[in-house]
This record gives C-alpha cells, structure tokens and sequence, in this order.
C-alpha cells in the first residue's frame, strides 16, 4: 500500500503538465512526482505542511484522496516555473481544493445515473492533458478556450472504468457560491456505447428527477 506521502498528486494539480526528470519517482495514479514538504533553496516564508482530506474515494485503498499541502503545492509552482509566491500559497490551495470538490460532484451528478448498480464510485486516477483541447472545448474556443483539461478514471465499483473529460475556464461571470471565478464542464468520454447512451439519455433523466422533485416524490435520483 502506498504510503500517505505517495498520493501527493490531487485530482486538480498545479503540476498536471510536468515532466518529472529521468529517474525521479512518480505516483502511477496521477503521473507527477511526489513533492516534499522541505522548504525551497530560496524559500523565505514558512509554509503550512497539513494535507486536508477530499471527499473524493480512491479506488485501491479504503480512503479519500488527499490534497497537497501549501509547501508542497509551492514545490509544484516552482516545477512548472510559474511564478509562485508563498504568502499566496493557502488562498492558491483553497481554490484548488474547492475547484476538486466542485469536480467530484459534478461527475456524482453524472454517476446518479447508475446508483442502483453503483451507490459508491471512486476515483481510480487521473491525468493532466493541458495541451488536448477536447471536442467540445475546440467546438466553443471561438468563444473562450479552457485553461486546463483533465480526464478522471471513475471507478464504478468494481463494474467498469469510466472515463471523465473535464474541462476548465476562467469565468468571472461562473456565480459559484463558492467565490471561485471558474467553470467547469465534466462529462463521460464518448469511448464506448455505454457513456454514449448516458449522453444522449441524460437530459430526459434530469428532467425526470426534476419533475419527481416538483411533484414531491423525491429527488428521482434513480434510473429512469
């Protein structure tokens, strides 16, 4: 079993397009390096060093992920040679760690669907595709381009692996509750039959569970 410090890489990383140097040790669910928690050669302000736990399942140990501390989240910066400042650090995190959040319960919404087969999908892995704008990205791009791709290997207990393609934008207008300036567009990669169905099939389940809602039966949560 891995131990806590392996699983330093977050499903929403500032490091998700680094290229570890030959050699280095990297986490095989995420593909990035483990960061340490040591202050930087020309690090001149403390850090914080405590790790906050998601609400995100991982899918081969009895836990949640786990998010990386402010150091290690300035290691992360100083990797992809962004400019990082450390009193920004805890702010940079919270948006990071809200921005995770909000994507797990995006793809949740997603996997209601399947509820009755699968009441607890987990996060198997995750990778970082920056520079692979998805279709329905280059579709909008005349519009506004995202600043990050991700895709999200769903784990549904045990069934099948679902793959997730989440793109982000800033937005200014997003009016999330949160305070964070982002959205975020999640939904099943169209590679196989079955995620093509949830597409197409998704918009009368919403309206179901609308109307069950309306109705006062209940959230309609479960298959259509």
């Amino acid at each position: 079993m891995p131990s806590e410090a392996a699983a330093s890489g977050c499903p929403f990383s500032a490091c998700s397009s680094c290229s570890p140097p030959p050699g280095e040790a990297v986490d095989p669910r995420n593909m990035m390096p483990v960061f340490p928690q040591t202050p930087a050669a020309a690090q001149s302000t403390g850090l914080s060093k405590e790790r906050a736990t998601s609400s995100i399942p991982m899918a081969d140990e009895p836990r949640n992920w786990m998010y990386p501390s402010p150091q290690q989240f300035y290691h992360a910066l100083l990797r992809k040679n962004k400019g990082a400042e450390a009193d920004a650090m805890d702010a940079v995190v919270h948006v990071h760690n809200v921005t995770n959040e909000r994507t797990w319960n995006l793809i949740l919404d997603w996997e209601r669907m399947h509820q009755h087969r699968c009441p607890t999908p987990s996060l198997l892995r995750f990778v970082g595709r920056q520079s692979d704008l998805s279709f329905g990205a280059w579709v909008s791009s005349y519009r506004m381009a995202p600043f990050d791709r991700h895709d999200w290997f769903v784990d549904r207990c045990g069934l099948k692996t679902v793959r997730y393609v989440i793109d982000y934008y800033d937005d200014p207008h997003s009016g999330a509750d949160d305070g964070c300036d982002i959205s975020i567009v999640a939904r099943p990669a169209v590679d196989s039959l079955g995620a093509l169905i949830d597409r197409l099939r998704r918009p009368g389940w919403q309206a179901k569970r609308m109307w069950a809602a309306v109705r006062g039966g209940g959230s309609g949560d479960g298959q259509p």
